[in-house]
């Protein structure tokens, strides 16, 4: 076959939505199929290149209001090019799925939309833009996808009641290459390089947005009573400016320059050594679709903390395989990491249960035969 893959960003632009194309892509590749991406040009790189036997293109985006490349150039290329046997686009929220079925209306053509993130927990009026949206181009979006598929059951209830049509929906989750995190990587040598050694290290790793709850686990790493050494690493997202400075005043005034460490972005290859560098693995978020940063943590075999929420709720079992807590509770977040790192046996036993579980839910092989019977179902 051959697919076209389109996203709002892609590596080395980072985050969910661009390790899950990339790495669909690649498998996709392997099979012996054609695959082009088209994305935006953010950050600035080569406009077009192939990486992994991928073609991808790149368009400028001018504009990214709420974190959402607006590409003028997209629309044109998908009218002139109706040489595909699939268009699969990411994020039923982003300005490039909307041209993408917009380009269905002129050139028919099957078309799949993975939708990532379906609460995006805005306020003021961010909100009600979201709202907007979501009755209108958003709808008209979802229903005239061919299949629509949501990476969790509560996101595809989520995505039946924005009016996508039941007999659309089809869930499937994203994975994690579990080849690679088994090549295990020095945690203790990461530790050294960060001055680590000895502390009670808490992770977070993802972008800094508002809907990630950072400043309530700023909160709770100032009630905790173990006094854990927050480490966070991620940079600001597109149209975000002022998130990092806003955390880095929070930390000031609570008085946990010493507790909190900012490490910016990281090669993807260098995450694993932070995650066995971790004691414990804490995504404080309000809202997820299927959180990459969560699942690669728990296949390293860490005991996770997260919010009661979409996404962290269809991934961790509270008790079995990580523990869950109230979102936008700081009180009871730092109650959970003081249990968490008070008790080595737990840890572990939490550890392994997460790990048993994402190796048997989240294997890249089942994941690609499902997508692949989706491909086959819609030609």
């Amino acid at each position: 076959m051959r697919i076209l893959q389109i996203t709002p960003f892609y590596p080395p632009h980072v985050g969910g939505i661009e390790f899950h194309v990339e790495a669909l892509s690649r498998k996709l590749v392997e099979a012996g199929h054609e695959v082009v991406v088209y994305t935006s040009r953010v950050p600035r790189t080569t406009k077009s290149e192939t990486v992994h036997g991928v073609q991808v293109r790149r368009f400028a985006a001018p504009f990214l209001p709420l974190n959402n490349p607006f590409m003028p150039g997209l629309l044109p290329a998908l009218l002139r090019n109706s040489r595909f046997d699939v268009v699969h686009t990411h994020g039923h929220f982003h300005m490039s799925s909307t041209f993408a079925v917009l380009s269905t209306v002129f050139n028919r053509r099957p078309m799949v939309l993975t939708c990532h993130g379906v609460v995006l927990e805005y306020e003021g009026w961010r909100k009600a833009v979201e709202t907007l949206f979501n009755k209108s181009v958003g709808r008209w979006t979802l229903r005239l996808a061919d299949r629509v598929i949501a990476l969790t059951p509560t996101q595809a209830d989520l995505v039946r009641g924005l009016g996508a049509s039941q007999d659309k929906i089809v869930v499937i989750p994203g994975w994690v290459e579990l080849p690679a995190v088994d090549s295990r990587s020095d945690g203790a040598a990461f530790r050294e390089a960060h001055m680590l050694v000895g502390k009670k290290v808490v992770l977070y790793v993802g972008r800094l947005l508002p809907v990630k709850g950072l400043n309530y686990l700023m909160e709770a790493a100032k009630l905790a009573q173990t006094r854990p050494t927050v480490v966070i690493i991620g940079d600001e997202a597109p149209g975000y400016a002022g998130c990092l400075e806003s955390l880095l005043q929070q930390v000031k005034r609570l008085g946990l320059e010493e507790q909190v460490r900012f490490l910016g972005r990281f090669a993807r290859e260098d995450l694993n050594a932070a995650y066995e560098a971790a004691d414990l693995f804490v995504l404080p978020s309000l809202g997820e679709g299927l959180p990459t940063a969560l699942l690669e943590a728990m296949v390293h075999g860490k005991c996770v903390v997260a919010t009661d929420v979409v996404g962290n709720r269809d991934v961790v079992r509270d008790g079995w395989s990580g523990l869950l807590v109230e979102p936008r509770n700081a009180k009871q977040l730092a109650s959970r990491i003081d249990q968490a790192l008070d008790d080595h046996a737990l840890r572990e036993r939490l550890g392994k249960r997460a790990r048993e579980d994402v190796e048997r839910d989240f294997s890249p092989d089942v994941v690609m035969e499902k997508i692949l019977g989706v491909y086959d179902e819609v030609r």
